[in-house]
């Protein structure tokens, strides 16, 4: 695998880092580096992350992207320092770069949602605010047993905008509403039973289980991983009809390419290993 790029060394903690890359097999690793500030995100931390998500993409040896945050959580939300004093917030409307910090987070978050490649936060400790909307924005998360979420800026009278579109997206309108609205706290517990959280993992064991599922996407054909991302974000959008014509029209390419080529690179040792685990599933429960 091509090493990552250069420039993010390992910190203490202060500013000189913002973002630490590693990669483990074919999994790329993103840490959010502000451990003393609770990994908030400031316009500089989320320009890094755009790059680095961007390289990840370009990367054909990287086949899942997996975000995390160093010290004691996740990630606590925006950097308010970036929001400035009302004067300059004034200032920042009048000459247009108010958007362009504003802008910054939405495309990071964009980029989560868009990624070709499987995406997957690993969350401990914390996943508050903004920290949350990075969460929502992955395709998938895994999470400590008593990690925290929510969008406390709500309590403050500030409308969590992009929590609010992002668990739309996940679930019905009632209880999408309850979690922006409200601003309540989360155990990963509650998110896990609402489907926003796809394993829980034991304290101290949150990296090597977010890593076990990374290397279960990794050993699945990076085509057949694409496509079936792009089907379900197509079927977000469109009716039914619609819908079942996009699937219609893979499974044709599907099997006029099957003519062609084998789909998978050893269909025996697939099919071999698809009989252990429905034979494993069928066995029953040991008491």
């Amino acid at each position: 695998m091509s090493p990552p790029p250069p420039g993010n060394p390992a910190t203490s903690g202060d500013d000189t880092s913002l973002l630490r890359l590693r990669d483990e097999g074919a999994s790329r690793i993103l840490t959010l580096d502000r451990p003393g500030k609770r990994n908030a995100l400031n316009d500089a931390l989320l320009e890094r992350l755009c790059d680095a998500l961007r390289q990840a993409q370009a990367d054909p040896q990287v086949r899942t992207i997996i975000l995390e945050g160093a010290g004691t959580g996740f990630c606590s939300g925006r950097d308010q320092k970036d929001a400035g004093n009302a004067e300059s917030s004034r200032a920042l409307l009048q000459d247009g770069t108010l958007e362009g910090t504003v802008g910054v987070f939405t495309k990071a978050l964009a980029l989560l949602i868009d990624s070709r490649k499987p995406t997957i936060a690993s969350v401990h400790g914390f996943a508050l605010a903004g920290g949350q909307a990075l969460t929502l924005a992955c395709d998938f998360v895994v999470a400590e047993h008593g990690a925290r979420f929510g969008n406390p800026e709500m309590q403050f009278g500030f409308p969590a905008a992009m929590n609010t579109v992002l668990l739309a997206r996940h679930l019905g309108r009632r209880k999408a509403l309850e979690i922006a609205m409200t601003g309540s706290i989360y155990l990963a517990e509650d998110y896990a039973a609402l489907g926003l959280i796809n394993r829980l993992a034991e304290p101290g064991q949150r990296s090597a289980a977010t890593q076990a599922f990374a290397e279960q996407l990794n050993a699945l054909a990076p085509w057949a991983v694409s496509r079936t991302k792009q089907l379900l974000r197509a079927v977000e959008h469109t009716g039914i009809d619609e819908s079942l014509d996009a699937g219609d029209a893979l499974n044709q390419l599907l099997r006029a390419n099957a003519q062609l080529a084998p789909v998978f690179e050893d269909p025996d040792a697939t099919r071999a290993r698809l009989q252990r685990q429905v034979a494993g599933a069928a066995k029953p429960a040991t008491p």
